[in-house]
């Protein structure tokens, strides 16, 4: 019997732990490449978990790649996309098995740029059709709904900037943030390690505290803001595709500007606090909706027990919450498939190579 989705939430952590500790030998095959290349810009290009892993990674990897990172889903790449040789394109799949990773890729490859697969196996159709095929460190997930998987990914894109700002040319000398601020992160990294854990164990008794609230959801909104965007993009996905229930992620501020509107008692609202000033705010907002719905949650830094990180690196562990709530709430209301018309939908589209497999998530 293979392990459940809360198994792979739980060992996370250790994971994390553990590429770490490995990160040089993981990143040597993408520094090697990237090397070759000198890309004056890195670009991104992913889906789902693994574009909301990039989300949460990019401020800190601007701060040492000097703001060079953009992201793009498979699909904008591949119909609307401008190839150009000064950039460096990372298809990212944790399956491998994604079509439109596949079709990204192959456009890149045929205009003549060397396509580079960040995957969680390199024997896979995304990773055997790259030119170069890096495995991140995820080791192994067999559950769909992917949580280790999106969570060592942002640890992955954090040490790939920091690894490779060590490497850039002496001319480069004055962009880099230092060895000073590279030990700094570092440690931080390994206490955003830790935190995972204890955001995980602090998730499970939430729910348990909690579980008239968080098994009644219907119309459910995310709010972050800065790297925590991606916490929040990933939340409302998890929820989404297991709970079948409608979610929406918004800034915090934006959200003030007409989704708000909608708003009655019914509704669910959770705000992401990564410690920053911007945080204040999303906790003023989080406040001032309580006068409409009493499920206005606040997922703070202040309100678990985890070591202080800088906000950049929050998203690491403060997904976790997001993570267990999704599987908690799932296997509680005993929801294990889809409509029974979705089956004639999946006949008609699909978006997984033939030899993609997944094990549920109980």
């Amino acid at each position: 019997m293979g392990k459940t989705m809360e198994q792979y939430i739980a060992e996370t952590s250790e994971a994390m732990k553990q590429n770490l500790s490995n990160r040089k030998r993981i990143l040597e095959p993408m520094i090697c490449a990237l090397s070759r290349q000198r890309p004056d810009k890195l670009v991104i290009v992913a889906s789902g978990s693994s574009c909301h892993a990039a989300v949460c990674a990019k401020g800190f990897m601007e701060r040492y790649l000097g703001g060079a990172v953009e992201i793009q889903t498979p699909f904008t790449f591949t119909y609307y996309g401008k190839v150009k040789p000064s950039r460096a394109y990372l298809f990212v799949s944790q399956s491998g098995s994604s079509t439109n990773m596949l079709a990204a890729l192959r456009k890149c490859k045929m205009c003549g740029q060397p396509a580079i697969a960040v995957v969680g196996r390199k024997a896979s159709a995304v990773g055997l059709e790259a030119d170069v095929a890096v495995e991140y460190g995820v080791g192994e997930e067999a559950v769909g709904y992917v949580t280790k998987g999106m969570s060592t990914l942002t640890l992955f894109f954090m040490l790939l900037a920091m690894e490779y700002a060590e490497y850039q040319p002496a001319e480069q000398e004055a962009k880099k943030p230092g060895r000073t601020a590279y030990r700094e992160d570092l440690l931080e990294l390994q206490r955003a390690a830790e935190n995972h854990y204890a955001v995980y164990r602090y998730a499970k008794e939430y729910c348990r505290n909690n579980e008239k609230a968080m098994l009644s959801m219907k119309h459910v909104f995310f709010l972050g803001c800065g790297a925590n965007m991606g916490t929040a993009k990933e939340g409302a996905l998890k929820l989404s595709e297991m709970l079948h229930v409608q979610t929406g992620a918004f800034e915090a501020e934006e959200f003030l500007h007409g989704p708000d509107l909608q708003l009655t008692p019914d509704y669910t609202l959770f705000f992401i606090h990564g410690g920053d000033k911007a945080g204040e705010r999303v906790e003023e907002i989080c406040e001032a909706s309580r006068e409409v719905t009493d499920h206005s949650y606040l997922v703070s830094v202040k309100n678990m027990p985890v070591k202080p990180t800088q906000e950049e690196i929050t998203p690491l562990y403060l997904t976790a919450f997001f993570h267990y709530l999704a599987y908690y709430a799932a296997k509680e209301l005993k929801i294990i498939g889809e409509h029974p018309l979705f089956e004639r939908f999946e006949e008609r589209i699909s978006c997984k190579t033939e030899d993609y497999t997944e094990e549920a998530p109980f």
